[in-house]
């Protein structure tokens, strides 16, 4: 496979764990009865749309370009910690098709979600071209706030509080 597909290919699956992730959030805030849980998913919800349209505008700008090539190794690594983000099935951690019954699940799946898509796209990263690595750099940094105000929200609701301001 060549260089330039793997970055367009790690590019795709990127768009479409961040499409997967603000499905996921906009669920999550439709279900959810406290105004403050939905403020705090639909938020994420447009920030992962933001992401979402980063990754287009990369793929967009990779053409012509080539990326670093890994081994065969390296490569089945990350295509399964992709795989495991978009797949629809019960093994995955990704929130594709999965339905939450309670504010707390679906914290909990978000958090389970922000962390592997910080693992994925800090493994992605160095395929892309320098200055598409430092916008990835961002995009880790925000899915890290994610994964704080998740853990934030998450503390506060198991802990029975009634308001949680985000």
């Amino acid at each position: 496979m060549a260089e330039e597909v793997l970055g367009k290919q790690f590019l795709q699956l990127a768009i479409e764990t961040e499409k997967n992730g603000r499905q996921f959030y906009e669920k999550a805030a439709r279900r959810s009865k406290k105004t403050d849980v939905q403020d705090v998913f639909k938020r994420l919800a447009g920030r992962e749309k933001e992401h979402e349209n980063t990754f287009k505008d990369m793929l967009g700008r990779l053409s012509g370009r080539r990326s670093v090539s890994m081994a065969g190794g390296d490569y089945q690594y990350i295509k399964y910690l992709a795989d495991s983000l978009i797949t629809d099935n019960d093994r995955s951690q990704f929130p594709k098709t999965k339905t939450t019954r309670t504010d707390i699940e679906a914290m909990e799946t978000g958090v389970g979600l922000e962390k592997d898509c910080i693992l994925f796209y800090s493994e992605v990263r160095g395929m892309l071209p320098r200055p598409d690595q430092n916008i990835v750099d961002m995009i880790i940094s925000e899915e890290k706030s994610h994964l704080s105000e998740l853990s934030v929200l998450l503390g506060r609701l198991r802990s029975g509080l009634q308001t949680v301001k985000g």
